[in-house]
């Protein structure tokens, strides 16, 4: 057998490993996973209080609809403390607004921003200041929730003695290409969080949401606190990482019909956001470490199409039809069970393909200007590796 025969093996086995690893790592998020929708909603004598603590800058489209969704959740002791981060439009505005209408509603008004925080952490830390709840539900400003989902979710905490639970929303998306991509963009982000080892407290696998992190108080005060996080661009996982290295027990569920949100409007928007964290938690600050990482997963993404198209070995051929078919299934029923549409699952290769563009495109764009812009805030590489938290 040629040398050339021989690579190409290794390479379609290598592949295969990759494949059969994704579809091991599905089935045990699926077997891990509960769906809200699933939990108790019992009728309790006294709830725990709850502060919904929503950092926002410039949300004036999205901000009123998804909070008036949490106000008609009927959670019977709730506070909404909105956070107005500096905005330039009519954010603050809203925020005033529904503060005259319900008395559940607590607004905040963030006008300057300390040079070491980054600007999300600074709103959430401003809102927890304000918070008189046992439990803090850190939760985005364009994020709609189902009645129940909160009483659902403490109830569960409280049986169960969970100090974090982060919920997967279903992601909402405009166009074919944008929900491909999103559909490999969240194989790879519950891959990467080992959703299945976040319960074990052997572990140490913990994640956030940035759409939803109910923490008990308690626990967020035995830990070193968002100060710790003020630096990270991937606040979402770090919340998690931190708190179950503080001791807190941890779980996720996935909101399907419950808890929704329209990830990205257009592939500028989530070309934008992969700035920060591709740049800086994924990509570790380092332009060759994403080429070679990326270089790495292209390569694993497109095995099973490769030996389809590139060699006329019959096994080979053979093994790449039977991988492209358990890829296939794996996108598919991993889109299925997340609520999206099939269709774009199918074209995973795609968005593999833009994914990761996507992360070049921050690596180049993060190293020509030496930093990050995020949240209308120019943040260097030199102040971000100091707040580096994200264990990836």
């Amino acid at each position: 057998m040629s040398v050339p025969s021989v690579a190409a093996f290794i390479y379609v086995g290598a592949g295969a490993v990759w494949w059969l690893g994704m579809l091991g790592a599905f089935l045990r998020i699926r077997r891990a996973v509960p769906f809200v929708r699933d939990f108790d909603d019992p009728a309790a004598a006294q709830w725990p209080r709850v502060s919904i603590v929503v950092p926002a800058r410039n949300e004036e489209e999205t901000i009123e609809p998804a909070v008036r969704s949490r106000l008609l959740d009927a959670y019977p002791n709730v506070e909404l403390i909105l956070v107005d981060d500096r905005s330039t439009d009519e954010t603050g505005a809203a925020i005033d607004r529904l503060a005259a209408e319900d008395a559940r509603v607590v607004p905040v008004h963030v006008t300057e921003l300390p040079g070491d925080w980054l600007g999300k952490q600074h709103a959430m830390q401003a809102g927890l200041q304000r918070a008189t709840g046992d439990w803090i539900l850190f939760t985005d400003a364009d994020v709609h929730a189902a009645p129940g989902c909160l009483r659902r979710a403490v109830a569960r905490c409280e049986a169960r003695g969970f100090d974090l639970l982060a919920i997967i929303p279903e992601l909402r998306s405009t166009g074919f290409v944008l929900e491909a991509v999103i559909a490999q963009f969240l194989r790879m982000v519950l891959v990467v969080a080992r959703p299945w080892a976040v319960e074990d407290q052997h572990t140490d696998a913990g994640v956030g949401a940035g759409a939803f992190s109910l923490v008990r108080r308690s626990a967020l005060e035995r830990s070193p606190g968002l100060a710790w996080l003020r630096l990270e661009m991937g606040d979402d996982i770090a919340l998690g990482q931190m708190l179950k290295a503080s001791g807190a027990h941890c779980s996720m569920a996935m909101g399907r019909g419950m808890l929704d949100v329209l990830f990205y409007p257009t592939m500028g928007a989530m070309a934008r956001a992969a700035e920060r964290a591709g740049f800086t938690s994924l990509g570790h600050f380092s332009l060759p470490r994403i080429v070679v990482e990326i270089a790495g997963y292209w390569a694993m993404e497109f095995a099973p199409y490769a030996a389809l198209a590139f060699w006329r070995i019959p096994v080979l051929q053979i093994v790449g039809a039977v991988l492209v078919i358990l890829a296939q299934a794996t996108c598919v029923s991993l889109n299925r069970w997340a609520g999206a549409r099939t269709v774009p699952a199918m074209a995973h290769p795609l968005g593999a393909a833009m994914n990761g563009i996507l992360m070049l495109r921050a690596g180049v764009l993060g190293t020509i200007r030496g930093g990050v812009w995020w949240r209308g805030t120019f943040y260097p590489s030199s102040l971000l590796r100091k707040g580096r938290r994200v264990r990836i």
